[in-house]
């Protein structure tokens, strides 16, 4: 792989990160409900899913997804109710009260939340299958370079929903009100929900 190239990946990288999706939704809601701090567990979470994604796809099993419509099928629609449920409990019981940043709120359930919203999603892995080959030089060694491109996945995405985090825990002092409060955690509902059907439809 040519520094060039890396380059170029970088950049192709950053813009995927930046683009919105269900794992920025879920970075934004839990800064916004619990605080920086507790929004780390989640994009750790986030970064797992990244890398059982792109270890799925390095070793050729991704293409298992592009090729036999009944594992996408399965995988797609476990992504979709997964979102559904996510949404539909935000919708449906929402937090009228912002978390105080020394509130100590279930890691362990922030991070597998985000694990499984990243690995739900059979798109992410069909895409990652024909986008990762693109930069891989296939005259040359393929593990150094699955690490360095994996490496770097996980560097800038994490460096961009960090930023996401902060965004959003700078926006906290805004919900100083049940109402405004249980508004956002419907807003964010209705995010999961759409996400959910987006991954259905296309």
């Amino acid at each position: 792989m040519t520094f060039d190239m890396w380059i170029a990946y970088v950049l192709a990288m950053l813009v995927i990160s930046i683009s919105p999706g269900s794992g920025c939704i879920n970075t934004l809601s839990t800064s916004l409900s619990y605080g920086f701090r507790q929004a780390i567990p989640a994009i750790a979470g986030l970064q797992v899913g990244l890398l059982i994604q792109l270890t799925i796809v390095g070793i050729g099993l991704g293409a298992i997804f592009a090729t036999s419509p009944m594992a996408f099928f399965v995988l797609q629609w476990a992504g979709v109710l997964y979102l559904m449920w996510i949404g539909a409990s935000k919708l449906i019981w929402p937090k009228t009260q912002l978390a105080s940043d020394s509130v100590k709120v279930p890691k362990s359930a922030l991070f597998n939340r985000a694990i499984l919203i990243n690995v739900t999603n059979p798109k992410a892995f069909v895409f990652l299958a024909a986008f990762f080959p693109q930069f891989i030089d296939q005259s040359a060694e393929l593990l150094p370079q699955y690490m360095i491109l994996a490496v770097t996945s996980l560097i800038i995405d994490t460096a961009v929903m960090l930023n996401y985090a902060w965004l959003a825990h700078a926006l906290r002092p805004l919900l100083n009100s049940e109402h405004l409060m249980r508004r956002q955690e419907q807003f964010f509902g209705l995010l999961f929900v759409s996400a959910g059907c987006l991954l259905a439809i296309y």
